[in-house]
């Protein structure tokens, strides 16, 4: 008898054999060694045949057929060559229909209708707006401010200067206000 191992958890009973390990199987019973060499078959049995046995041969063939068979379940062959449908039938069309041809239209309407709901009607003349409210601004706001600017640059000393010196001999065309004029004003009193 030869020996096996199988591996694998629960291959034995609790406690069989040391964790992680194969459990060794004997195998026992009949045993048999067989050889074939070169062997030869001769049968001359005379065996009968039962069940279903069929014998056939076919020559030329005409089927003849007269039969009316109901053919149920969806079946369809197909052919078109040259067809030409004629229809004499008259159908009454049911549901929805229209046939339409628009020429030169005119539309002419003399209805009065009365209309409901909002309406207005507003002119605008010479409008003039006029606002007092005091609104508080919240929100970013800045104040910026400048202080003294300065800016400089090089005097040219290479220019041909254009001015003159002032004329302090001259006789002025100005007088004194007379301040003893007789004013011809008069005060308006208010209602």
């Amino acid at each position: 008898m030869s020996n096996t191992d199988i591996g694998g958890f629960g291959r034995g009973t609790y406690g069989q054999g040391a964790w992680n390990t194969e459990l060794p199987v004997i195998v026992t019973g009949v045993a048999g060694t067989t050889a074939l060499g070169s062997e030869t078959v001769v049968a001359a049995a005379v065996v009968s045949v039962t069940g279903v046995v069929g014998t056939s041969a076919l020559g030329s063939e005409t089927v003849v057929a007269a039969a009316v068979v109901s053919v149920t379940g969806v079946a369809g062959t197909s052919a078109l060559g040259s067809e030409t449908v004629i229809a004499g039938a008259t159908v009454s069309v049911t549901g929805v229909a229209g046939t339409s041809a628009l020429g030169s239209e005119t539309v002419v309407a003399g209805a009065t209708v009365s209309v409901t709901g909002v309406a207005g009607t507003s002119a605008l003349g010479s409008e003039t707006v006029g606002a007092n409210a005091d609104v508080a601004v919240t929100g970013v706001s800045a104040t910026g401010a400048i202080g003294n600017v300065f800016l400089w640059t090089d005097i040219d000393t290479t220019q041909v200067p254009s001015w003159a010196v002032i004329n302090t001999t001259q006789t002025p065309s100005w007088a004194d206000i007379s301040t003893t004029q007789t004013p011809g004003w008069q005060n308006i009193v208010g209602v």
